[in-house]
């Protein structure tokens, strides 16, 4: 049975963001043909992790989080970033990367898994007859363009802008260095030359089951709110989006849901028909209980779990382009698109009030995801890429 080693930063876990719940299912697929030996930075609480896995060995040591730094810390660390060599996301991950050489060397693996761009330059301890393959859970230089556009502040601009600059060098100069690299979605892939194995990211369609509709106008948002991504698409639709919903529907709340909230997110609360509900242990019955979804994503590349979580729940969904991106949805078929505030607000809108429109998008989404985008099928996939067993 071929030995496997894999690398992570963030803890495979079913019940954690996209990257987590991704890593868990598609370990548990590798581990029926292989022995999986999981080293990752935190603890694993999924106990179906811990059940497939060979063995585990739990690191404690965490990335740097800029958001928690002083602000003459934050600043300082901006103008290292800009003229050093390496994207922002591999400089915060570099202590996770160091705590884990040691594992590396010690490790008689054939296959090293390395998940996530922040770790990949662990490839440098590689050894002779060893095959090393590459999850960019998101291209970085992709990220770093959209957030410069995003941002309002010409500082802010000029060091994303600058970011993304230095994320292209780098994903010329080390990717390369793998034996395969894996994209979640075919845009990302074109992104870096069209060479990466495309392995999309899917969903449990078990148990993201559809449910009625219901009457209420309720909307929901789940995702990774400690992200920069996830906070600056619930405060952008908070900000622009949701007044213009509410005066058109003064009777629709906002349901925000998911794991550790900064004070900015749970300030959302203070708004009138938003609640926010932290680190809950199941999204389901939030999903469920809503008449409509929303993504509004402005920075990410890959492609949103939360959208397809809500679409096997048969809910109809609006988001932005690049909420949505990734995925070959339709606009107006298997969900609604829209880029403006008030193109996004009358989308929703119309989610709540039409039940014959909201009904069509859930049912035709719900057969997307069935067709393209469970687990089972995409777990075999993954597999076959990392065992070189397929193309």
């Amino acid at each position: 049975m071929t030995e496997v080693l894999w690398l992570t930063p963030v803890p495979p876990d079913r019940g954690g963001g996209g990257g987590h719940v991704r890593q868990a299912h598609l370990l548990a697929a590798l581990a029926e043909r292989s022995a999986v030996h999981l080293v990752c930075a935190g603890r694993v609480r999924d106990p179906a992790v811990r059940s497939a896995a060979a063995s585990v060995v739990e690191l404690g040591v965490e990335e740097v989080d800029w958001s928690r730094l002083p602000t003459w810390r934050r600043r300082a660390a901006d103008v290292r970033l800009a003229f050093g060599s390496v994207p922002r996301e591999v400089a915060a991950f570099a202590p996770v990367a160091r705590a884990m050489e040691a594992e590396v060397a010690r490790a008689a693996a054939e296959v090293v898994v390395v998940e996530y761009a922040g770790l990949a330059p662990l490839v440098a301890h590689r050894r002779a007859g060893q095959r090393w393959v590459l999850t960019m859970h998101n291209v970085l230089s992709v990220m770093a363009s959209q957030q410069a556009a995003a941002e309002t502040g010409r500082r802010q601009r000029w060091l994303y802008s600058r970011d993304a600059r230095i994320a292209r060098r780098w994903e010329r100069r080390l990717l390369p260095r793998y034996d395969r690299v894996i994209a979640v979605s075919g845009d990302d892939s074109s992104a870096l030359g069209g060479s990466a194995a495309v392995v999309p990211n899917g969903v449990d369609t078990a148990k993201f089951r559809p449910a009625a509709l219901p009457p209420d106008p309720s909307v929901v948002f789940t995702g990774a709110l400690y992200t920069g991504p996830n906070q600056d698409g619930i405060g952008w639709f908070c900000r622009e989006v949701w007044p213009r919903v509410r005066d058109m529907v003064p009777g629709a709340t906002l349901a925000v849901v998911g794991a550790r909230p900064p004070d900015e997110v749970s300030r959302l609360a203070s708004l009138s028909g938003v609640s926010v509900h932290a680190d809950v242990e199941d999204t389901y019955p939030y999903i469920a209980a809503a008449r409509v979804a929303v993504v509004p994503l402005r920075v990410g590349s890959g492609t949103r779990l939360k959208a397809l979580e809500a679409m096997s729940c048969a809910r109809p969904v609006v988001g932005t382009t690049v909420g949505l991106a990734g995925l070959g949805l339709v606009d107006g078929r298997h969900a609604a698109f829209a880029d403006d505030p008030r193109g996004f607000a009358a989308a929703v809108r119309r989610a709540l009030e039409d039940d014959t429109w909201a009904a069509s998008l859930g049912a035709e989404g719900r057969r997307l995801v069935e067709a393209r985008f469970d687990w089972q099928a995409i777990g075999r996939r993954f597999a076959d890429v990392i065992l070189d067993a397929g193309d």
